[in-house]
């Protein structure tokens, strides 16, 4: 038996390919934008989450960016900060106080919708 071949000729293809070069960048811009809103929502709703005693866990959550804005890093940086984790997973005497990753799930979903906003706003 004889196998067929078929071709497929994508005509405008080069139109299409300009068309990406000049969008890419105005979507990464916004991919930027929303995962710093995301950072600044999660940091936030940390901080009228966590545990207060002080108030310094409160004061110095904090969102870092990476990867040319494109990932963000949410919790406790500073050496004073170390005892975040008990606050967060809790001791014998200390109940755990989750508040990390709690903002993530909230935050994630609101972003994803989010991004799908900014993408489709940009390619109209």
């Amino acid at each position: 038996m004889a196998r067929r071949r078929a071709r497929v000729e994508v005509i405008g293809i080069d139109r299409l390919r300009r068309r990406l070069a000049e969008v890419l960048p105005q979507l990464k811009e916004a991919a930027q934008t929303t995962v710093r809103e995301a950072g600044e929502a999660m940091e936030r709703d940390v901080s009228r989450s966590v545990r207060i005693d002080s108030g310094n866990l409160k004061r110095s959550v904090k969102a870092t960016y990476e990867k040319d804005g494109l990932q963000t890093s949410v919790g406790w940086r500073d050496q004073d900060d170390l005892y975040a984790v008990f606050h967060e997973r809790g001791t014998r005497r200390t109940p755990a106080n989750p508040t990390l990753i709690p903002a993530l799930e909230r935050e994630g979903s609101e972003l994803v919708a989010r991004l799908r906003a900014e993408v489709r706003r940009e390619l109209r």
